[in-house]
Protein backbone atom coordinates (compact mmCIF):
# COMPACT_ATOMS: atom_id res chain seq x y z
CA UNK A 1 0.00 0.00 0.00
CA UNK A 2 1.52 3.54 -0.69
CA UNK A 3 -0.20 6.40 0.85
CA UNK A 4 -3.32 6.14 2.87
CA UNK A 5 -6.79 5.25 0.83
CA UNK A 6 -8.60 4.14 3.90
CA UNK A 7 -8.15 5.08 8.22
CA UNK A 8 -5.87 2.15 8.98
CA UNK A 9 -2.54 3.41 6.25
CA UNK A 10 -2.55 6.45 8.26
CA UNK A 11 -0.16 6.44 11.34
CA UNK A 12 -1.71 6.07 15.02
CA UNK A 13 -0.80 9.91 15.66
CA UNK A 14 -3.05 10.69 12.22
CA UNK A 15 -5.59 8.68 13.70
CA UNK A 16 -5.65 10.23 17.01
CA UNK A 17 -5.63 13.94 14.97
CA UNK A 18 -9.12 13.21 14.74
CA UNK A 19 -10.00 12.21 17.98
CA UNK A 20 -7.88 14.75 19.48
CA UNK A 21 -9.49 17.60 17.10
CA UNK A 22 -12.23 20.02 18.65
CA UNK A 23 -13.77 21.47 15.72
CA UNK A 24 -12.82 24.95 16.23
CA UNK A 25 -12.46 25.82 12.81
CA UNK A 26 -9.31 27.82 12.84
CA UNK A 27 -7.81 25.67 10.42
CA UNK A 28 -9.92 26.23 7.72
CA UNK A 29 -10.27 29.97 8.45
CA UNK A 30 -6.94 30.03 7.93
CA UNK A 31 -6.89 27.48 4.59
CA UNK A 32 -5.70 29.81 1.09
CA UNK A 33 -8.19 27.56 -0.52
CA UNK A 34 -10.88 27.43 1.75
CA UNK A 35 -10.88 31.02 1.71
CA UNK A 36 -11.05 31.94 -1.94
CA UNK A 37 -13.86 29.19 -1.97
CA UNK A 38 -12.49 26.08 -2.64
CA UNK A 39 -14.27 22.46 -1.46
CA UNK A 40 -10.94 21.72 0.62
CA UNK A 41 -11.88 22.20 4.42
CA UNK A 42 -8.99 20.96 6.90
CA UNK A 43 -10.97 20.60 9.72
CA UNK A 44 -13.47 18.20 8.00
CA UNK A 45 -10.38 16.06 6.76
CA UNK A 46 -9.58 15.72 9.64
CA UNK A 47 -13.00 15.17 11.54
CA UNK A 48 -13.93 12.85 8.58
CA UNK A 49 -10.64 10.68 9.79
CA UNK A 50 -12.54 10.14 12.93
CA UNK A 51 -15.94 9.36 11.58
CA UNK A 52 -14.44 6.73 9.51
CA UNK A 53 -12.18 5.18 12.28
CA UNK A 54 -15.25 4.86 14.66
CA UNK A 55 -17.19 3.19 11.41
CA UNK A 56 -14.79 0.76 10.36
CA UNK A 57 -12.60 0.09 13.63
CA UNK A 58 -15.01 -2.05 15.37
CA UNK A 59 -15.93 -3.80 11.40
CA UNK A 60 -12.04 -4.86 11.75
CA UNK A 61 -12.10 -5.89 15.21
CA UNK A 62 -15.48 -8.31 14.77
CA UNK A 63 -13.65 -9.36 11.73
CA UNK A 64 -16.64 -8.50 9.68
CA UNK A 65 -15.71 -9.86 5.81
CA UNK A 66 -14.74 -7.68 2.92
CA UNK A 67 -17.58 -8.06 0.79
CA UNK A 68 -19.77 -5.56 3.71
CA UNK A 69 -20.68 -2.47 2.41
CA UNK A 70 -19.17 -0.46 4.79
CA UNK A 71 -15.69 -2.26 4.51
CA UNK A 72 -16.23 -1.68 0.71
CA UNK A 73 -15.92 2.03 1.24
CA UNK A 74 -12.62 4.09 1.49
CA UNK A 75 -11.84 6.99 3.24
CA UNK A 76 -10.76 8.68 0.32
CA UNK A 77 -13.37 9.14 -2.27
CA UNK A 78 -16.54 8.52 -0.39
CA UNK A 79 -15.41 10.68 2.86
CA UNK A 80 -12.95 12.97 1.37
CA UNK A 81 -13.13 14.31 -2.65
CA UNK A 82 -10.34 13.97 -4.83
CA UNK A 83 -10.35 17.69 -5.26
CA UNK A 84 -10.20 18.64 -1.82
CA UNK A 85 -6.78 16.66 -1.59
CA UNK A 86 -5.81 18.56 -5.09
CA UNK A 87 -6.80 21.76 -3.89
CA UNK A 88 -3.91 21.82 -0.68
CA UNK A 89 -1.21 24.44 -1.27
CA UNK A 90 0.58 22.53 1.36
CA UNK A 91 1.42 26.52 2.86
CA UNK A 92 1.21 25.63 7.00
CA UNK A 93 -1.29 27.41 8.32
CA UNK A 94 -3.82 25.32 9.26
CA UNK A 95 -0.75 23.57 11.33
CA UNK A 96 0.43 27.14 12.58
CA UNK A 97 -3.45 27.72 13.73
CA UNK A 98 -4.03 24.35 15.22
CA UNK A 99 -4.44 24.37 18.83
CA UNK A 100 -4.22 21.08 19.85
CA UNK A 101 -1.31 20.47 17.12
CA UNK A 102 -2.79 18.42 14.52
CA UNK A 103 -0.69 17.81 11.45
CA UNK A 104 -3.02 18.20 8.24
CA UNK A 105 -0.72 18.40 5.72
CA UNK A 106 0.65 15.08 6.34
CA UNK A 107 -2.97 12.94 6.15
CA UNK A 108 -3.12 14.98 2.91
CA UNK A 109 0.29 14.22 1.28
CA UNK A 110 -0.04 10.46 2.49
CA UNK A 111 -4.02 10.15 0.71
CA UNK A 112 -2.50 11.85 -2.45
CA UNK A 113 0.32 9.39 -2.82
CA UNK A 114 -2.24 6.55 -2.57
CA UNK A 115 -4.33 8.67 -5.59
CA UNK A 116 -1.12 9.13 -7.62
CA UNK A 117 1.44 5.81 -6.98
CA UNK A 118 -1.87 2.93 -5.45
CA UNK A 119 -4.62 4.41 -8.42
CA UNK A 120 -2.59 6.35 -11.09
CA UNK A 121 -5.57 9.01 -10.20
CA UNK A 122 -4.48 12.48 -10.68
CA UNK A 123 -5.58 16.08 -12.53
CA UNK A 124 -4.30 15.57 -16.44
CA UNK A 125 -1.82 18.49 -16.12
CA UNK A 126 0.14 16.71 -13.74
CA UNK A 127 1.34 13.61 -16.63
CA UNK A 128 3.56 16.94 -18.30
CA UNK A 129 5.01 17.25 -15.10
CA UNK A 130 5.82 14.00 -13.97
CA UNK A 131 6.88 12.94 -17.33
CA UNK A 132 9.35 16.32 -17.27
CA UNK A 133 11.12 15.41 -13.99
CA UNK A 134 11.41 11.74 -14.98
CA UNK A 135 13.07 12.76 -18.37
CA UNK A 136 14.45 16.62 -18.28
CA UNK A 137 14.97 16.58 -14.37
CA UNK A 138 12.88 19.45 -13.87
CA UNK A 139 8.88 19.69 -13.94
CA UNK A 140 9.06 22.07 -17.42
CA UNK A 141 10.04 21.04 -21.04
CA UNK A 142 12.97 22.07 -20.98
CA UNK A 143 16.46 20.25 -21.90
CA UNK A 144 18.64 19.52 -19.04
CA UNK A 145 21.71 20.60 -20.93
CA UNK A 146 20.81 23.82 -20.63
CA UNK A 147 20.72 24.64 -17.19
CA UNK A 148 23.66 26.67 -16.84
CA UNK A 149 23.11 28.57 -19.70
CA UNK A 150 22.00 31.53 -17.61
CA UNK A 151 25.62 31.76 -16.55
CA UNK A 152 27.04 32.16 -19.91
CA UNK A 153 29.79 35.41 -19.91
CA UNK A 154 29.39 35.40 -15.97
CA UNK A 155 32.45 33.57 -15.46
CA UNK A 156 31.23 31.02 -12.77
CA UNK A 157 32.39 27.64 -12.46
CA UNK A 158 31.19 24.26 -11.87
CA UNK A 159 31.75 21.80 -9.45
CA UNK A 160 33.46 19.78 -12.38
CA UNK A 161 35.44 22.25 -13.04
CA UNK A 162 37.01 23.07 -9.26
CA UNK A 163 35.44 21.60 -6.65
CA UNK A 164 36.72 23.61 -4.16
CA UNK A 165 34.63 26.22 -3.24
CA UNK A 166 33.50 27.57 0.00
CA UNK A 167 29.60 27.38 -1.50
CA UNK A 168 27.21 25.41 -3.65
CA UNK A 169 25.22 27.55 -5.49
CA UNK A 170 22.16 25.57 -5.37
CA UNK A 171 20.23 27.53 -8.75
CA UNK A 172 16.88 25.67 -9.11
CA UNK A 173 14.76 24.58 -11.59
CA UNK A 174 13.16 28.06 -12.01
CA UNK A 175 15.95 29.57 -11.37
CA UNK A 176 17.93 28.00 -14.26
CA UNK A 177 15.11 27.70 -16.51
CA UNK A 178 12.50 30.48 -15.80
CA UNK A 179 13.14 33.68 -17.55
CA UNK A 180 11.91 36.14 -15.27
CA UNK A 181 13.96 34.55 -12.73
CA UNK A 182 17.08 33.76 -14.27
CA UNK A 183 17.59 37.76 -13.73
CA UNK A 184 17.16 36.83 -10.16
CA UNK A 185 19.42 34.64 -10.39
CA UNK A 186 22.13 36.51 -12.35
CA UNK A 187 21.31 39.05 -9.58
CA UNK A 188 22.08 37.10 -6.37
CA UNK A 189 25.61 35.41 -8.42
CA UNK A 190 26.62 39.40 -9.10
CA UNK A 191 26.04 39.97 -5.43
CA UNK A 192 28.08 37.34 -4.27
CA UNK A 193 31.00 37.77 -6.77
CA UNK A 194 30.94 41.45 -5.39
CA UNK A 195 31.31 40.32 -1.79
CA UNK A 196 34.00 37.94 -3.09
CA UNK A 197 31.90 34.78 -1.68
CA UNK A 198 34.01 31.71 -2.73
CA UNK A 199 30.97 29.48 -4.60
CA UNK A 200 30.24 27.33 -7.61
CA UNK A 201 27.39 25.66 -9.04
CA UNK A 202 26.74 22.39 -10.45
CA UNK A 203 25.47 23.15 -13.74
CA UNK A 204 24.03 20.26 -15.66
CA UNK A 205 24.55 17.84 -12.87
CA UNK A 206 22.12 19.92 -10.91
CA UNK A 207 18.63 17.93 -10.95
CA UNK A 208 14.87 18.98 -9.53
CA UNK A 209 15.10 18.75 -5.35
CA UNK A 210 12.02 16.32 -5.69
CA UNK A 211 9.70 19.04 -3.41
CA UNK A 212 7.05 18.88 -6.01
CA UNK A 213 6.98 15.14 -7.35
CA UNK A 214 6.87 14.62 -3.32
CA UNK A 215 3.99 17.11 -2.06
CA UNK A 216 2.04 15.83 -5.13
CA UNK A 217 2.28 12.46 -3.89
CA UNK A 218 4.87 10.89 -6.34
CA UNK A 219 7.35 9.73 -3.88
CA UNK A 220 8.88 7.12 -6.14
CA UNK A 221 10.05 10.05 -8.27
CA UNK A 222 10.64 12.58 -5.41
CA UNK A 223 13.19 9.63 -3.40
CA UNK A 224 14.32 8.89 -7.12
CA UNK A 225 15.77 12.87 -7.53
CA UNK A 226 16.82 12.98 -4.11
CA UNK A 227 18.94 10.09 -3.97
CA UNK A 228 20.21 10.87 -7.08
CA UNK A 229 21.18 14.44 -5.89
CA UNK A 230 22.72 13.30 -2.65
CA UNK A 231 24.91 11.14 -4.68
CA UNK A 232 26.34 13.98 -6.90
CA UNK A 233 26.67 16.13 -3.52
CA UNK A 234 28.50 13.60 -2.00
CA UNK A 235 30.91 12.80 -4.00
CA UNK A 236 32.26 16.65 -4.90
CA UNK A 237 32.13 16.62 -0.84
CA UNK A 238 29.40 19.15 -0.79
CA UNK A 239 29.72 21.58 2.73
CA UNK A 240 27.55 24.08 2.45
CA UNK A 241 24.68 25.10 -0.01
CA UNK A 242 23.21 28.55 -0.87
CA UNK A 243 19.95 28.49 -2.45
CA UNK A 244 17.46 31.63 -3.53
CA UNK A 245 14.28 28.82 -3.93
CA UNK A 246 12.31 27.71 -0.67
CA UNK A 247 11.52 24.88 -1.80
CA UNK A 248 14.91 24.00 -2.68
CA UNK A 249 16.27 24.73 0.98
CA UNK A 250 13.75 23.24 2.61
CA UNK A 251 14.24 19.81 0.75
CA UNK A 252 17.57 20.18 1.36
CA UNK A 253 18.08 21.13 4.68
CA UNK A 254 15.45 18.88 6.39
CA UNK A 255 14.57 15.81 3.89
CA UNK A 256 17.92 15.55 2.29
CA UNK A 257 18.99 13.86 5.67
CA UNK A 258 16.67 10.87 5.39
CA UNK A 259 18.89 10.01 1.97
CA UNK A 260 22.44 10.71 3.68
CA UNK A 261 22.69 14.10 2.66
CA UNK A 262 24.07 16.44 5.52
CA UNK A 263 24.76 19.74 4.43
CA UNK A 264 24.68 23.38 6.20
CA UNK A 265 21.76 25.05 4.25
CA UNK A 266 21.39 28.46 4.25
CA UNK A 267 18.82 30.71 1.74
CA UNK A 268 19.82 33.36 -0.10
CA UNK A 269 18.29 35.82 2.02
CA UNK A 270 20.20 34.67 4.79
CA UNK A 271 23.73 35.68 3.43
CA UNK A 272 23.05 38.77 1.60
CA UNK A 273 21.91 39.88 4.94
CA UNK A 274 24.82 38.59 6.65
CA UNK A 275 27.13 39.90 4.09
CA UNK A 276 25.29 43.29 4.35
CA UNK A 277 26.23 43.09 8.55
CA UNK A 278 29.91 41.97 7.44
CA UNK A 279 30.43 45.30 5.07
CA UNK A 280 30.59 43.26 2.40
CA UNK A 281 28.03 44.54 0.65
CA UNK A 282 27.85 48.75 0.75
CA UNK A 283 24.39 49.99 0.18
CA UNK A 284 23.75 53.28 -1.74
CA UNK A 285 22.59 56.84 -0.26
CA UNK A 286 19.29 56.96 -1.83
CA UNK A 287 17.91 59.93 -2.76
CA UNK A 288 14.70 58.54 -4.27
CA UNK A 289 12.19 57.23 -1.51
CA UNK A 290 10.62 53.69 -2.08
CA UNK A 291 7.97 51.98 -0.25
CA UNK A 292 8.27 48.05 -0.49
CA UNK A 293 5.89 45.67 1.24
CA UNK A 294 7.48 42.06 1.70
CA UNK A 295 5.80 39.22 0.98
CA UNK A 296 6.74 36.11 2.95
CA UNK A 297 6.94 32.50 1.34
CA UNK A 298 5.23 29.54 3.30
CA UNK A 299 8.05 27.90 2.79
CA UNK A 300 10.56 29.72 4.10
CA UNK A 301 8.41 31.19 6.93
CA UNK A 302 5.84 28.45 8.05
CA UNK A 303 8.24 25.72 7.25
CA UNK A 304 11.51 27.10 8.89
CA UNK A 305 11.23 30.37 10.84
CA UNK A 306 12.49 32.50 9.05
CA UNK A 307 11.29 35.95 8.76
CA UNK A 308 13.90 39.18 9.68
CA UNK A 309 16.58 37.79 7.11
CA UNK A 310 14.02 38.64 4.08
CA UNK A 311 13.42 41.76 5.64
CA UNK A 312 16.57 43.24 7.56
CA UNK A 313 18.18 44.03 3.79
CA UNK A 314 15.02 46.26 3.33
CA UNK A 315 15.17 48.10 6.16
CA UNK A 316 18.92 48.75 6.09
CA UNK A 317 18.86 50.34 2.23
CA UNK A 318 18.40 54.23 3.02
CA UNK A 319 15.53 55.62 1.75
CA UNK A 320 13.05 52.48 1.78
CA UNK A 321 10.53 52.37 3.76
CA UNK A 322 8.92 48.77 4.50
CA UNK A 323 5.32 48.73 4.75
CA UNK A 324 3.53 44.89 6.11
CA UNK A 325 0.71 43.57 5.00
CA UNK A 326 -2.00 42.74 7.02
CA UNK A 327 -1.56 39.02 6.86
CA UNK A 328 2.45 38.87 7.83
CA UNK A 329 4.65 36.56 9.35
CA UNK A 330 3.75 33.22 10.66
CA UNK A 331 0.19 34.69 9.49
CA UNK A 332 0.91 35.18 6.50
CA UNK A 333 -1.54 34.43 3.19
CA UNK A 334 0.12 31.72 0.83
CA UNK A 335 0.40 33.13 -3.13
CA UNK A 336 -1.27 29.76 -3.91
CA UNK A 337 2.11 27.70 -5.76
CA UNK A 338 2.87 25.47 -3.28
CA UNK A 339 2.24 21.66 -3.00
CA UNK A 340 2.52 21.38 -6.58
CA UNK A 341 0.00 23.72 -7.30
CA UNK A 342 2.15 25.90 -9.11
CA UNK A 343 1.38 23.49 -12.49
CA UNK A 344 -2.23 22.87 -11.87
CA UNK A 345 -5.07 25.68 -12.97
CA UNK A 346 -7.45 26.94 -10.06
CA UNK A 347 -10.71 25.52 -11.41
CA UNK A 348 -13.34 26.82 -8.71
CA UNK A 349 -13.64 29.90 -6.47
CA UNK A 350 -11.34 32.46 -6.83
CA UNK A 351 -7.51 33.01 -7.56
CA UNK A 352 -5.46 32.50 -4.29
CA UNK A 353 -2.87 34.57 -6.07
CA UNK A 354 -5.23 37.41 -6.62
CA UNK A 355 -6.71 37.73 -3.14
CA UNK A 356 -3.03 38.23 -1.95
CA UNK A 357 -1.77 40.63 -4.92
CA UNK A 358 -4.90 42.97 -3.85
CA UNK A 359 -3.33 42.83 -0.33
CA UNK A 360 -0.04 43.82 -1.94
CA UNK A 361 -1.92 46.35 -3.61
CA UNK A 362 -4.03 48.38 -0.55
CA UNK A 363 -0.82 48.79 1.20
CA UNK A 364 0.23 51.59 -1.54
CA UNK A 365 3.80 49.88 -1.92
CA UNK A 366 5.58 50.18 -5.11
CA UNK A 367 6.97 47.34 -4.99
CA UNK A 368 6.41 44.25 -3.69
CA UNK A 369 9.72 42.05 -2.30
CA UNK A 370 9.51 37.92 -2.67
CA UNK A 371 12.00 35.48 -1.71
CA UNK A 372 10.85 32.56 -4.20
CA UNK A 373 10.28 32.13 -7.80
CA UNK A 374 6.66 30.50 -7.32
CA UNK A 375 5.30 33.59 -5.08
CA UNK A 376 7.37 35.74 -7.69
CA UNK A 377 5.30 34.64 -10.74
CA UNK A 378 2.45 34.15 -8.48
CA UNK A 379 2.20 37.79 -7.75
CA UNK A 380 3.12 39.27 -10.69
CA UNK A 381 0.28 37.46 -12.58
CA UNK A 382 -2.01 38.40 -9.72
CA UNK A 383 -0.79 42.01 -10.10
CA UNK A 384 -1.18 41.77 -13.70
CA UNK A 385 -4.78 40.66 -13.23
CA UNK A 386 -5.58 43.86 -11.53
CA UNK A 387 -3.77 46.13 -14.03
CA UNK A 388 -1.46 47.30 -11.60
CA UNK A 389 1.68 46.37 -13.54
CA UNK A 390 2.98 50.03 -14.13
CA UNK A 391 2.52 50.71 -10.46
CA UNK A 392 3.43 47.87 -8.61
CA UNK A 393 6.93 46.13 -9.48
CA UNK A 394 7.52 42.39 -8.08
CA UNK A 395 11.02 41.97 -7.06
CA UNK A 396 13.23 39.65 -5.55
CA UNK A 397 15.22 40.33 -2.36
CA UNK A 398 18.52 40.00 -4.52
CA UNK A 399 17.71 42.32 -6.80
CA UNK A 400 16.61 44.94 -4.60
CA UNK A 401 19.83 44.81 -3.18
CA UNK A 402 21.84 44.75 -6.01
CA UNK A 403 19.89 48.13 -7.48
CA UNK A 404 20.91 49.66 -4.13
CA UNK A 405 24.24 48.44 -3.33
CA UNK A 406 27.79 50.56 -4.33
CA UNK A 407 29.41 47.95 -7.52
Amino acid sequence: QYGAADFEHLSWKQVLDGFTCTECGRCTAACPAATTGKKLSPREIIVNIRHRTEEKAPLIIEKTPADNELMQKTLVHYYILDEELWACTTCMACVYECPVTIEHIDSIVDMRRNLVLGESSFPNELNAVFKNIETNFTPWAFDSQDRAKWAEGMEIKTLAEDPNGEYLFWVGCAGSFDARYQKVTKAFATLMKNANVDFRILGTEEKCNGDTARRLGNEYLAQMMMQENVETLNNYGVKKIVTGCPHCFNSLKNEYPQFGGNFEVVHHSQLIDQLIKDGKIKLKNNELKSKITYHDSCYLGRYNDIYDSPRDPLKMIPGVELIEMERNRDKGFCCGAGGGRMFLEETEGTRINNNRAEEAIRTNADTVASACPFCMTMMNDGIKEFDKQESVQVKDIAEVVLENSIQ
